[in-house]
């Protein structure tokens, strides 16, 4: 695995910020320019982890206790924040405000998921199905933290409820979260160093004091409501291979228990094949025949149209007889059922077919 590819070099107006909706947000530059990120993936020189590049991290709440303060807000008001996702989405500050959650996947390490943002969270959830969660008590989700290993797909993600509960699930497939929270995460990168950002508590505090009123948020609720639906037929695949797996197996074991019977169906059946295939080498022998009295003037077209109109329906009436006879000939062993003579001759090439059934496990 070399370098994994986070972002489309996707370049920002100056002084601004472009966003995934394509939005353009005013930006504020810093009095001094922070160290720049990089979310570029390498391996690691040890093979242990991946380097995220020569550059140092923008700055995060210092200790560990003010970063468990900032992860606490940031939980308690998750879906406060995608509720007012057009304010926080209007302002570069909100936008660009840093989110202490540290995400990673095996084998790259935390590479490409560092310094994310509020609004980078945002278009995250917005932008990815599988990162909204809506279970079967009508509980809505959103994941927040990513961990897993992208070859073998198993996770174990971090998601909060709308209570500010965590905890945490196996999300499928998982490749659906991390390029995308890698992508457009890294689209920031350079802005994250260059222009202010506020932090969870002073964007808690501005939507405290604007007393924003909701809007009847059609939008999110369709998000969801595309997300539960997910969710619901996510397993309908593999549950329709099992069930069609099973109704195979039934129909084997049911043709097994007229084995017999379907023998001499079978005998009849290339009886009448043979019987057919014989008379249709004959009829072609008599066309000929007068097709070379035609040409050589014995009879006149008249004649041969006369003679030669019986056979072509006899041909095609034997071969609808035969075809009639495959569609039919199982429906007085089993009515309503639909089986054909396809099924029997699929039935008697199944080396099963040979012995006994067994039960199925």
């Amino acid at each position: 695995m070399g370098i994994i590819k986070t972002h489309d070099d996707f370049e920002h107006p100056e002084g601004k910020i472009q966003l995934l909706n394509g939005n353009v947000l005013d930006c504020y530059p810093l009095e001094q320019t922070g160290e720049q990120v990089d979310n570029e993936v390498k391996l690691d020189a040890t093979g242990t982890y991946f380097a995220i590049g020569k550059r140092m991290l923008a700055p995060t709440p210092v200790t560990e206790e003010e970063k468990s303060e900032e992860r606490l807000l940031f939980f308690d008001n998750a879906f406060r924040f995608l509720q007012y996702r057009n304010r926080i989405m209007s302002d570069s500050r909100m936008f660009l405000c840093p989110v202490p959650i540290q995400n990673g996947i095996a084998y790259t390490g935390t590479s490409g998921f560092h310094c994310p943002t509020l609004g980078v969270y945002l278009e995250w959830w917005l932008n990815c199905e599988t990162a909204l969660i809506c279970d079967g008590n009508g509980m809505k989700k959103l994941v927040y933290q990513i961990a897993g290993s992208p070859l073998s797909g198993r996770n174990s993600c971090g998601v909060v409820d709308e209570n500010g509960k965590t905890e945490t699930e196996s999300i499928y497939p998982f490749s659906s979260l991390w390029p995308n929270f890698m992508r457009i995460n890294s689209r920031y990168d350079e802005a994250k160093s260059l222009y202010q950002a506020y932090s969870l508590k002073q964007v808690v505090d501005i939507l405290e004091k604007e007393s924003l009123s909701l809007i009847d948020d059609m939008e999110l609720e369709n998000i969801y409501l595309r997300s539960e639906l997910y969710w619901k037929t996510k397993d309908m695949p593999a549950k329709i291979r099992n069930l069609e797996d099973m109704i195979e197996h039934l129909k084997f074991r049911l043709l097994y228990a007229y084995r017999d019977n379907l023998k001499a169906i079978m005998a009849i059946y290339e009886e009448k094949k043979e019987k057919k295939e014989k008379r249709e080498k004959e009829i072609d022998e008599e066309c000929k025949e007068l097709y070379r009295q035609l040409k050589s003037g014995e009879i006149d077209n008249k004649q041969y149209q006369k003679r030669l109109t019986p056979l072509k329906k006899e041909k095609e009436n034997n071969i609808y007889l035969l075809r009639e006879y495959r569609r039919s000939a199982l429906e007085p062993l089993f009515p309503d059922l639909g089986y054909t003579i396809s099924d029997v001759e699929a039935f008697f090439k199944d080396p099963r077919s040979a012995g006994s059934v067994k039960t199925r496990s």
